[in-house]
């Protein structure tokens, strides 16, 4: 399976590949791109290019793109759960709870999507003043292997929704169900380079995105001495 860079599948820079095995038995159940900086700085290009058309779009028009990738989801959620059971290890009847709650979390902010414009605060004779939510540029956000699903769901579901592009890597060992889920919203409408998916270590491709200087935001979760990096 290859990384999600501007809308396309793409090979790394360097044609270097990692190994996807199941826990459960050692099998190696597909490989991913071992992506690199110059990959990075694709997806990030990538990403720069898309946020001005991204930013543009209104509040409910980016959450009809998540209602329609939370359908998709839901249609496709045994198959997903059932690739995310062989790359992570964990039950199916734990995966599929996972999966939807991957929809439910699209679903939500799809939801709020109508209110989430700004406010208008009234300063009596002072006048009125009309607070406005601007995106804030290109994001990054780094998932562990552990709940790999929903948490791109935490991470990826708000950040869309308020008008930023997304470059996400994925662990390395259960990059798998996010790459389906990255097609997906690709699927439901989403702009090429609005969510690019890099796969990769932490050492390389991590390392490349956390310090790229047009990263304006970057969500983590792992462990402390990576986060103590980042």
């Amino acid at each position: 399976m290859e990384m999600r860079i501007g809308g396309d599948e793409t090979a790394a820079t360097g044609e270097r590949w990692i190994s996807v095995k199941n826990p459960a038995t050692g099998e190696v159940i597909d490989r991913v791109p071992a992506g690199a900086a110059e990959d990075v700085a694709r997806a990030v290009d990538a990403a720069l290019a898309a946020a001005d058309g991204w930013k543009k779009k209104t509040m409910r028009e980016r959450g009809t793109v998540l209602f329609r990738a939370a359908a998709a989801v839901r249609e496709q959620h045994k198959d997903l759960a059932r690739l995310l059971t062989q790359e992570q290890g964990k039950p199916l009847h734990e995966a599929i709870d996972e999966v939807r709650g991957f929809a439910n979390i699209l679903e939500f902010y799809a939801g709020i999507s109508a209110q989430s414009s700004g406010d208008a605060v009234r300063l009596g004779a002072a006048g009125d003043c009309m607070v406005v939510r601007e995106p804030l540029g290109v994001c990054a956000a780094i998932i562990p292997w552990n709940m790999p699903v929903l948490i791109l769901g935490w991470k990826t579901g708000p950040a869309l929704l308020a008008g930023n592009p997304l470059v996400v890597k994925p662990s390395s060992t259960t990059p798998l169900t996010s790459l389906r889920l990255a097609a997906l919203l690709d699927q439901a409408g989403l702009p090429p380079g609005v969510l690019n998916m890099v796969t990769g270590t932490g050492v390389e491709a991590g390392e490349a995105l956390v310090r790229h200087p047009e990263v304006k935001k970057i969500s983590f979760t792992g462990n402390s001495v990576t986060g103590a990096r980042v």
